[in-house]
């Protein structure tokens, strides 16, 4: 009797100590602002792992175990547009998007000489000297290349939004069509791949 009426005393002491415990940690907690930061980077770090794992199984096969590609078999994703793809919309048109930008792009805004002079200017990450046909572009690009909702998406890097439109309906271009990844990814899973491929960018 006397053992059971001490380790009673002891889980009741245990009980009270750990809710004083969790009392002082609750009435202290706003004095370490760091907390939802440290949340932040967690949730960043598990979409980077995630999304890579998941671009080594799905995507890798087409673009690469490095993303660059697999010899211009497939989009680099180290960088967002190449000069060949960006020459090639700009003179043929592209309605990949229209689920998001209903418009598509209309082709042949600008010349030959034109398209080739924005191409570098985009494929060099909007750097260097601004080409004047870039004005016909930003009207739909806007003038930092982000883009504009439901007109024309963001060319300076590879948004959730663009991400999750080429997964679910596939893209044809110059290099080839990249099939449809339609339903086999969460909401989730699909920024987690987007993550990814930021980190992939130079």
């Amino acid at each position: 009797m006397r053992y059971i009426i001490v380790g009673g005393i002891v889980l009741v002491v245990t009980l009270l100590v750990s809710k004083l415990f969790l009392a002082l940690n609750l009435v202290h907690f706003n004095k370490y602002p760091i907390a939802s930061k440290i949340e932040e980077d967690n949730s960043s770090k598990q979409l980077l792992t995630t999304g890579k794992s998941i671009y080594l199984v799905y995507c890798s096969s087409c673009h690469g175990k490095d993303g660059k590609g697999n010899n211009d078999k497939a989009q680099d994703h180290t960088q967002r547009m190449a000069v060949k793809s960006i020459i090639d919309i700009i003179n043929n048109g592209s309605n990949n998007f229209k689920s998001i930008y209903p418009q598509g792009m209309p082709a042949g805004l600008v010349t030959q000489t034109e398209a080739k002079e924005v191409a570098q200017y985009v494929a060099n990450s909007l750097k260097g000297d601004k080409p004047k046909a870039w004005e016909k572009c930003a009207t739909c690009h806007n003038e930092d290349g982000k883009g504009i909702p439901f007109i024309a998406p963001n060319i300076t890097t590879y948004s959730d939004e663009l991400v999750a439109t080429v997964l679910k309906n596939g893209k044809k271009g110059v290099i080839g069509t990249m099939p449809s990844f339609e339903g086999r990814f969460s909401e989730v899973q699909i920024q987690a791949v987007a993550t990814y491929i930021r980190s992939l960018e130079k």
